[in-house]
C-alpha cells in the first residue's frame, strides 16, 4: 500500500515535532518511503503465523548516510483504512 502525499506530510510534521536528526550522522534531511512496511509479530513461544498480526510502519531514510528508521504509523496519526 502506498502512502498518499497527505499522509507523508502528516508523518513529516509529526517527526519534526520530535528530535528530527539522524542518530548516526546528525543530519536532518530525510526521505519518507512511498510504501508501508510491516513487522510480523510473534507469540511469546516464538511461533510466527502467516497472515497473523502485523504492525504497519513508515520507513524513513536519512539522505546523508542511509540510516533507516521505522515508525508505527498509527502513533503518527495515520489510519491505513481511510
Amino acid at each position: 500500500m502506498a502512502l498518499t502525499t497527505s499522509q507523508k506530510e502528516t508523518i513529516a510534521e509529526k517527526l519534526k515535532s520530535i528530535n528530527g536528526s539522524c542518530p548516526i550522522c546528525t543530519h536532518r534531511n530525510w526521505t519518507i518511503s512511498d510504501e508501508i512496511v510491516t513487522a510480523t509479530t510473534v507469540s511469546l513461544g516464538g511461533s510466527t503465523v502467516m497472515g497473523g498480526p502485523f504492525m504497519p510502519m513508515a520507513q524513513i531514510v536519512c539522505n546523508n548516510c542511509g540510516f533507516v528508521s521505522h515508525h508505527a504509523i498509527a502513533l503518527l496519526g495515520i489510519n491505513i483504512n481511510d
